[in-house]
């Protein structure tokens, strides 16, 4: 009876070892759940560029605007032509001058280029400049080009439209008379600071032809 409590308690303490065996083995198999949480890292991190990549994707816009930016912007813009200040008077000298003198010109006529080249000098300097006549300059062209001419002058500030009428008097022989008047017109108008865009502003400038064309009128008329 002895032996057989002994091999009684032998195979109690065999099943006791292998279910302590059994049980170690379970904790060390749960022990490495997390190593196998490791083992789907790369897809983890592959998520994580797919959620990267949308944020990448909005530096696209700003890269086609910055070329927008940089494209060539397109000429011709549109002039705008202020017709009361281009037909206000056009005038030298003191307004309070006692002589008020008012001279109808063409940029064409010959007598009027020999008025400003030999004698509107010393009118200028004896007279105007001193105080003692006020000098308004009206339009009254003769032909096409004597008109386009008046258009640009009238066109340009104020304070050049006197040199500018002088320097075309001062030229008239070259331009007056010659089939590509305007080339050597727009060539003035350059030099006076205007560009082409104003010049063919100017020159379109319907409503400042019919001022000119009243004023016309009326000294026809007196």
């Amino acid at each position: 009876m002895n032996d057989e409590n002994k091999k009684s308690s032998s195979k109690k303490r065999i099943l006791l070892l292998i279910l302590g065996l059994l049980f170690v083995g379970l904790i060390g198999f749960l022990a490495t759940k997390p190593a196998n949480h490791d083992a789907v890292a790369p897809s983890t991190e592959k998520d994580v560029s797919e959620v990267v990549e949308p944020v990448e994707e909005t530096t696209v816009p700003k890269t086609v605007t910055e070329g927008q930016m940089s494209a060539p912007v397109a000429t011709g813009e549109k002039v705008t032509i202020d017709i009361n200040a281009a037909f206000s008077p056009r005038t030298v000298g003191d307004s309070n001058a006692p002589i008020k003198m008012i001279e109808y010109a063409s940029l064409t006529c010959s007598h009027c280029a020999h008025f400003h080249n030999d004698i509107y000098p010393t009118l200028k300097s004896k007279y105007i400049d001193t105080g003692k006549v006020f000098l308004e300059f009206r339009e009254f062209p003769l032909n096409d080009p004597a008109l386009k001419a008046t258009l640009i002058a009238r066109c340009l500030p104020e304070d050049q439209y006197e040199p500018f009428i002088s320097s075309l008097f001062k030229t008239y022989e070259q331009w007056a008379e010659d089939l590509n008047y305007m080339e050597r017109i727009k060539q003035n108008a350059k030099l006076a600071g205007m560009s082409d865009e104003t010049v063919e502003a100017c020159l379109s400038q319907g409503d400042l032809k019919l001022k000119i064309a009243d004023v016309m009128q009326v000294a026809q008329d007196k």
